[in-house]
């Protein structure tokens, strides 16, 4: 009994310092964010002072983060669009049929992962200075499709894999063609696989800097881009960008809450076969 309580309370005491320890950087950015640059270069910080608003009127009005987050949400979410359209199909070609040069398929999409973006900036800036794609949405949405494509595919492949193959050989029997056997029975069983997919190449996105900064301008800033320039010549504009860092928060938080238990189920599914 008493074993069991003095377990009890070491697990309440570990969980609550754990929980310390993730909400400690958000409380530390609102901190940040309601202090004037004058409250924030103090001798001893404190956490009794004078909170304002101004950092975020600065951040929406004088640096339009906002408009920067809808570049972005545009930008991301079509790129991912497009690459669950393109590598669900693929993944499910590539784990039920054995065709010649197949491991050498998967092996050149593992490649274009392992190439870095400012390897193919400047070929793609030359192209689009051609064809006037530059500061434009499908320009961008194009350049990043070679390197999210790849790392979709890739985070697809083990969960279509360890979906048994006799549930297609019963949709056949049944007589559902390959592409109906794909869309009615693989599809739904691959939607957590595909929630964690479009989490991850959308965050890929959301925080790529060196393709936005080549091949963006003011028509098409992204928060990358965006946050950067809180980083001045005369100072560093901290409360502004912590700001800043806090709301560009809220619609990634709403994201995942509304997508944790397809989340959860999909970074466990294929842990076991």
């Amino acid at each position: 009994m008493i074993e069991s309580k003095m377990r009890r309370r070491l697990h309440v005491t570990v969980t609550i310092l754990m929980v310390t320890i993730w909400l400690a950087p958000g409380l530390w950015l609102i901190n940040i964010s309601l202090k004037t640059q004058g409250q924030l270069f103090v001798r001893e910080p404190t956490l009794i002072f004078k909170p304002t608003l101004a950092n975020f009127g600065v951040a929406f009005t004088q640096y339009g983060i906002l408009s920067d987050a809808l570049h972005s949400s545009i930008i991301a979410g079509t790129a991912t669009l497009i690459t669950l359209l393109l590598a669900t199909p693929m993944v499910y070609g590539l784990t039920r049929f054995r065709f010649p040069f197949r491991m050498g398929l998967l092996g050149w999409v593992l490649s274009l992962r392992m190439l870095p973006p400012i390897a193919i900036v400047i070929p793609f800036y030359t192209l689009y200075t051609s064809w006037r794609l530059n500061d434009t949405f499908p320009g961008l949405i194009i350049a990043y499709l070679p390197v999210i494509i790849p790392f979709g595919v890739w985070l697809m492949y083990s969960f279509a894999q360890d979906l048994p193959r006799s549930l297609d050989e019963a949709a056949m029997i049944d007589g559902s063609s390959r592409w109906q056997t794909f869309y009615n029975v693989i599809l739904p069983l691959m939607r957590p696989a595909m929630a964690v997919t479009a989490i991850f190449c959308f965050l890929e996105i959301w925080n790529e800097f060196v393709l936005a900064l080549i091949l963006s301008g003011p028509n098409t800033k992204t928060v990358s881009i965006g946050m950067s320039e809180f980083i001045t010549e005369h100072a560093v504009e901290w409360g502004p960008m912590a700001a800043a860092s806090l709301v560009l928060l809220i619609p990634l938080l709403i994201v995942a809450y509304f997508l944790q238990n397809s989340l959860v189920r999909g970074l466990t599914l294929g842990s076991v076969r």
